[in-house]
């Protein structure tokens, strides 16, 4: 293979297929890459698996092809090249971990959107007769 061919890796995610019952899937694996029991239920136990690294995109297609044959769900992934890997320099995820949203009074809403205030309380005023919120009521003679 030469350098500026992409290679391809084939993950296992320990789902099935559904053309066969867990069981059988798990055997015909096991027989297939002749594995003990207990090592092909740890693959199926829900966490993914790279089964084959640094495969050429027809080797790693028909690699997963096989695998499909069995009943296991796989799919291929890029490698990517020596050096374009992103290297994660710090050690610690505190600043993720403790990273505080917006202040609540920060959020300002649009006011394009909302009515103006006088105008809410005309509507109110004519649906009840009242301003929302008086406290004062008038007397029998008319007066606040």
């Amino acid at each position: 293979m030469s350098d500026t061919e992409e290679l391809y890796r084939v993950v296992l995610a320990g789902n099935l297929t559904g053309d066969y019952p867990l069981e059988r899937t798990k055997s015909r694996f096991g027989k297939v890459f002749k594995l003990p029991p207990k090592r092909v239920d740890r693959i199926f136990g829900g966490r993914e698996f790279t089964l084959k690294n640094n495969l050429s995109e027809p080797g790693a297609i028909e690699f997963a092809v096989k695998l499909a044959e069995i009943g296991c769900e796989t799919y291929i992934e890029l490698v990517p090249a020596a050096g374009t890997e992103y290297e994660e320099k710090r050690t610690t995820i505190r600043r993720i971990e403790y990273r505080r949203g917006p202040r609540p009074g920060a959020i300002v809403p649009d006011r394009r959107l909302l009515t103006s205030r006088r105008q809410n309380d005309l509507q109110e005023l004519e649906r009840s007769g009242d301003f929302a919120g008086n406290t004062v009521k008038p007397n029998e003679n008319g007066e606040a």
